[in-house]
């Protein structure tokens, strides 16, 4: 069972990594819609390291953000989104994001 569900409102936590990570710094607390559930795939770390085989699994999932969101000064029109894929453990419910 997924932790988030299509739909939901979620926030990218804000944190830095020592490690390989498909989370973009742009997108780091910023809150976006979930779109599309990637179950169990290899986290990037261990697949960074070619651990794909016996490497760690969790949950991915595609997020959609407004571009005006992610850049103030966007120029384009305001329904351009962007969707990127983050791991479960990057992600939490909006509101709940710690600040």
């Amino acid at each position: 069972m997924s932790k988030f569900r299509i739909g939901d409102r979620v926030t990218v936590r804000d944190a830095t990594s020592m490690f390989h990570t498909r989370t973009q710094a742009f997108i780091r607390g910023h809150t976006g819609v979930i779109v599309e559930y990637r179950p169990e795939w290899v986290i990037p770390e261990d697949e960074a390291w070619g651990r794909v085989d016996d490497g760690r699994t969790e949950p991915f999932y595609v997020v959609r953000f407004k571009q005006t969101d992610l850049w103030p000064r966007y120029t384009g029109f305001d329904a351009d989104t962007l969707e990127t894929e983050c791991s479960e453990r990057w992600l939490e419910l909006a509101g709940e994001a710690e600040t």
